[in-house]
């Protein structure tokens, strides 16, 4: 219409759009997909697009003939999900095999009727069309998250689980700091983890490592450094006048009156990230306390120092990326764990992606396939394109113009000591009876057997090896711009030849 000049028609209103991960475009579950460069057999787009009276599921082939394959209209939709199909074992069976694959659906209004709106999860069978299940809540849904084991339920400060096979209630978290923004309650669910805000750090359980603002050493990273601890230090004199005399400055926004009146009697602490093991937490609710076992608790580390409004796993669900309400700074952590507790775990923070001084409502996040890159969206429709290393340190051109992920050192050169031979080769002149310059005829003789031999190279290699990750030293941080930042233009209209 754009193109022709012809009159809009009246069209129903989209209020969200995403694209969904199922079993019909895993390629893991279908095998006519795992060829790389097959003509046709790639797996089609499914996109989910909500309006302001209900919901269509379309699945996109690679020849682009759209097909419907799920439509309600009975109201707004707030959240839905195609749920996978579960993980079978000897132990447990799928009562809703024949069903499958199902959808979940929060609905304002529910099957029943009479709940209040959105709080309600009414489970579809996209096979047969017919409502299989309803799972009804005292308070609002804002999200619904799921993979092969549970179906999460995000509410306002609490989140629920149910088991895929037969969606009996689980284990629900009491626990959660809730966020002033568009993720009113922010998690990441991965393959097996779940992350969460939790509302204060107990000491018992908190892992070594999470956010370091101590040891940056890039130019960029002092300069940011420092304009937060001036942000922070002139927040702490107005704090100081506040308390000496009572009464709060008359320009002070509704946020820091809230803070003001629960400084004393509520003892939250924002920033704080708890990940738990969803196959061997208990059964029931899921308390971090210093009263309370650490079965099943992964980590427990802060984060930030704002409350956090966004987080996400990479696909292997090692990495986790945490911004706040501010959104200036991204945090990327690996999560490296211990059989025994959360205290003994490690997480090491690698990066933080730098976007900006201004402030932004981070929208979501994601992450490419083999995670060297990083996509933060904002509410301004900005994206914002951070190189990363799934191992963390400086990207170049090395790690990133390589079709494949490049290894932050080589073990075979390492070991071998080639970088050492290859430096002692520039400093010295070409041996006796050698073509190549340093080597000698003689095996004895060659820097290759005398470094072999060497026992302060065999030191060397061990204080080399990093050893155990999960002791100190911690690796250090790296601070990353965004290499590109994608805004789409507000309407149709705006796009020409040139930008088209």
């Amino acid at each position: 219409q754009a193109y022709s000049g012809t009159p809009p028609e009246e069209k129903e209103k989209i209020v969200w759009v995403r694209f969904e991960s199922a079993d019909l475009n895993d390629t893991s579950r279908n095998m006519e997909f795992h060829e790389i460069h097959s003509t046709g057999n790639e797996p089609p787009l499914l996109l989910m697009i909500g309006y302001s009276d209900g919901m269509q599921v379309w699945s996109i082939p690679i020849s682009g003939e759209a097909q419907e394959l799920f439509s309600v209209r009975h109201g707004p939709v707030r959240a839905a999900r195609i749920l996978p199909a579960p993980q079978i074992s000897a132990q447990k069976c799928d009562n809703f095999a024949e069903k499958r694959p199902l959808l979940g659906v929060c609905k304002s209004i529910g099957s029943s009727g009479t709940s209040p709106p959105y709080c309600c999860v009414d489970l579809y069978s996209l096979r047969t069309g017919d409502m299989v299940k309803s799972i009804q809540f005292k308070t609002p849904i804002y999200d619904l998250h799921c993979n092969k084991r549970i179906l999460v339920v995000v509410l306002q400060e609490k989140i629920a689980a149910f088991d895929s096979c037969t969606f009996t209630k689980k284990f629900f978290v009491t626990s959660c700091y809730p966020c002033p923004g568009p993720n009113m309650n922010p998690i990441a669910l991965g393959s097996r983890w779940l992350a969460y805000a939790e509302n204060k750090l107990i000491r018992c359980h908190q892992s070594r490592g999470g956010a370091c603002g101590d040891n940056i050493q890039s130019y960029t990273a002092t300069v940011i450094s420092a304009a937060k601890t001036i942000k922070t230090g002139l927040t702490m004199v107005g704090k100081v006048v506040t308390q000496l005399t009572g009464t709060l400055p008359s320009g002070a926004t509704e946020e820091e009156i809230l803070a003001h009146s629960n400084l004393r009697r509520s003892p939250l602490v924002p920033g704080i990230v708890t990940i738990i093991d969803t196959e061997t937490v208990a059964e029931g609710q899921v308390l971090v306390s210093e009263d309370s076992d650490s079965d099943g608790i992964v980590a427990h580390f802060p984060a930030h120092e704002k409350p956090i409004c966004c987080m996400a796993f990479n696909p292997s669900g090692m990495l986790l990326v945490t911004t706040d309400t501010l959104g200036h700074d991204f945090h990327v952590f690996q999560i490296l764990t211990h059989p025994w507790s959360s205290s003994q775990s490690a997480v090491h923070h690698l990066y933080t992606l730098h976007r900006g001084e201004t402030e932004a409502k981070v929208q979501d996040i994601s992450f490419s396939h083999d995670c060297r890159w990083v996509v933060v969206s904002t509410l301004r429709g900005t994206s914002h394109v951070f190189p990363i290393n799934p191992y963390g340190g400086q990207p170049c051109v090395r790690t990133h113009m390589s079709p494949r992920v490049v290894n932050r050192m080589s073990r075979f050169q390492k070991s071998a000591g080639l970088e050492e031979i290859e430096q002692e080769l520039t400093s010295k002149q070409g041996g006796r009876c050698s073509p190549v310059p340093g080597l000698s005829s003689s095996p004895s003789g060659s820097p290759l057997h005398g470094k072999l031999n060497s026992q302060d190279t065999y030191n060397n290699f061990t204080n080399n090896n990093p050893g155990n990750p999960r002791l100190l030293p911690l690796p250090s941080l790296t601070v990353v711009l965004p290499l590109a930042q994608i805004k789409q233009p507000m309407t149709l209209g705006t796009i020409t030849k040139r930008t088209g």
